[in-house]
C-alpha cells in the first residue's frame, strides 16, 4: 500500500536548536508524510506554502526531524511504496549431521519425526 508524501527543497540554512530538529543546508531535499499534514494540530498554511513547524526526513543525511516550514519550497508529491519483497524464498540449507533434531527437540517416543503415531500397520 502507497501513500503520498510531499517534498520540499532547503532554500536557507537552519541549524538545529532543539533534539527533536533537523538541521538544513540550501538545496537539501525534505520529505513530509502527508498525513502530518493533514493532522488538526496543524493548521498554519498548506502544504504549498507551509508557514509552521514541519516533520520530516532529510533524504540527504537521513535524519528525521523537525524544520520551520518558511525555509523552504514545495517541489511536488512523491508516492513512497513499502519495500518489495523478494520475488523468491531462499531455500534453508540442509541441516549439517543429517536430519537429527538438537537435544529437546526430539519428537516424543512412539512417535515418528511427521508427528504421527507408529503403529503396527506401518
Amino acid at each position: 500500500m502507497a501513500s503520498d508524501s510531499f517534498q520540499y527543497r532547503v532554500l536557507f540554512e537552519y541549524k538545529r536548536e532543539r533534539g527533536d530538529d533537523i538541521s538544513l543546508q540550501p538545496g537539501d531535499i525534505l520529505t513530509v508524510n502527508k498525513m502530518s499534514l493533514l493532522a488538526p494540530d496543524y493548521q498554519e498554511g498548506d502544504e504549498r506554502s507551509p508557514k509552521g513547524w514541519l516533520h520530516g526526513t532529510n533524504e540527504r543525511t537521513k535524519e528525521k526531524g523537525d524544520f520551520p516550514g518558511t525555509f523552504v519550497e514545495y517541489v511536488g508529491v512523491v508516492r513512497v511504496s513499502p519495500p518489495a519483497t523478494k520475488p523468491w524464498t531462499r531455500p534453508v540449507p540442509p541441516t549439517p549431521g543429517g536430519a537429527q533434531a538438537p537435544p529437546g527437540l526430539q519428537p516424543p517416543a512412539g512417535a515418528s519425526a511427521s508427528g504421527g503415531e507408529l503403529g503396527p500397520n506401518m
